[in-house]
């Protein structure tokens, strides 16, 4: 859109200068007639037509625009993509993949969790990592505000997935922190 309406611009302004300034446009004619009009082209001062100016107002605000764009495309390249990019955990970043214990991101998850969310992945722990949302307000004790907030926030993050499901969520550990869950919690 910024290259388009920038060249757009620069042709309409050498369209004007090399049709209207050419001697008998606008800036030629007011020349002329200073000067008393004794050229042969007659004296009289040809107007710049109003689309031109309408064009050139319409395709400098387009420029304005692109080059906003261009500025906040350049400022935040998150929204390149327009896929948000989920943290990984500690232990994945700094082990290979097959170096990893088996609880090792599922501790590292609880480690780094404030105390309300240690009681809403206990309670997903407990039911095998999948719970309806209205039951973990219930055995977590927490609101059903807290809840979704904590949920929402876990989904952002890539440790947990919602699903509609009837009025509620149901809620589901991620597979790769599903699959770590202590054998206390395993269900097969």
């Amino acid at each position: 859109m910024l290259m388009v309406s920038v060249v757009a611009l620069l042709l309409v302004v050498l369209w004007y200068l090399t049709s209207y300034q050419a001697g008998s446009g606008s800036l030629g004619g007011m020349m002329q007639q200073m000067m008393g009009g004794q050229s042969g082209v007659g004296g009289t001062v040809a107007s710049m037509p109003a689309y031109v100016w309408t064009s050139v107002a319409a395709l400098s605000i387009l420029s304005v625009v692109g080059v906003a764009g261009l500025v906040y495309y350049l400022a935040y390249p998150e929204i390149k993509t327009g896929a948000p990019s989920f943290a990984t955990p500690v232990a994945a970043a700094s082990v290979p993949p097959n170096q990893i214990s088996a609880k090792e991101n599922w501790e590292t998850v609880v480690r780094t969790s404030n105390p309300e969310e240690k009681k809403v992945l206990e309670v997903l722990a407990g039911h095998g990592g999948t719970y309806l949302q209205k039951f973990i307000v219930k055995e977590s004790g927490l609101s059903k505000l807290k809840t979704h907030r904590i949920v929402s926030r876990f989904a952002e993050r890539g440790i947990v997935s919602a699903s509609k499901s009837g009025n509620t969520n149901e809620v589901s550990l991620s597979p790769w922190l599903k699959h770590d869950l202590p054998a206390k919690h395993q269900t097969s």
